[in-house]
């Protein structure tokens, strides 16, 4: 099979290219091999392989993992306590990553403390970073399967199982607004591509 290529012209400071390539050069890498190495990334992040942020210096940035939990065709979001910071806000359950804990054991773990269920943790989908009064939340979306356990309420005073595309139904905290966003848009692609 026939290996295609494409030429791109780009421009670039030359100090920054001139940096670049002695970087490159000392991991054995051509630009060429880079830039073929970056855009691959693009490809399977699907947007930008590292994160790009215009947020308020000096605010602390909370690390959180939620999950997308399917179970026949529905998607699960619980309601924070109204006493909460979110304030009765919905959200796709998840916690925070402690230390550098692995993003599916935050989940895996977050599950057992805060919903008393297990799941299947699948694929990461993408994230959202968005900016609260006092903090900043990054927060990473993972494709999961509901497998056993009855819920029980901790932080949360309700869940549903809702379709995605109803999702913008609810009052979401500002960062699932836009994992919401993302996830409806996709949906209805793959709606359309399924006609």
């Amino acid at each position: 099979m026939e290996n295609k290529t494409s030429a791109i012209n780009i421009q670039v400071d030359s100090n920054v290219k001139k940096d670049a390539t002695m970087v490159l050069t000392d991991l054995g890498l051509s630009m060429s091999s880079a830039i073929n190495l970056f855009l691959k990334q693009v490809v399977k992040k699907n947007g930008i392989p590292f994160e790009i942020t215009n947020v308020t210096p000096n605010k602390k940035i909370l690390d959180v993992v939620c999950a997308l939990i399917m179970k026949d065709g529905k998607c699960l979001i619980a309601r924070r306590n109204k006493d909460d910071h979110l304030k009765g806000k919905w959200e796709f359950p998840g916690g925070r990553r402690v230390g550098l804990e692995d993003e599916k054991k935050t989940l895996a773990r977050a599950f057992d403390e805060v919903l008393g269920i297990k799941v299947d943790i699948n694929n990461y989908i993408t994230h959202s970073i968005c900016e609260y009064p006092g903090h900043i939340v990054d927060l990473k979306l993972y494709e999961c399967d509901y497998i056993s356990g009855d819920f029980k309420l901790n932080i949360h005073s309700e869940y549903r199982w809702v379709n995605i595309e109803e999702l913008l139904d609810y009052d979401l905290a500002d960062a699932d607004v836009i994992l919401s966003k993302f996830l409806i848009k996709q949906y209805i692609e793959e709606s359309r591509k399924d006609k």
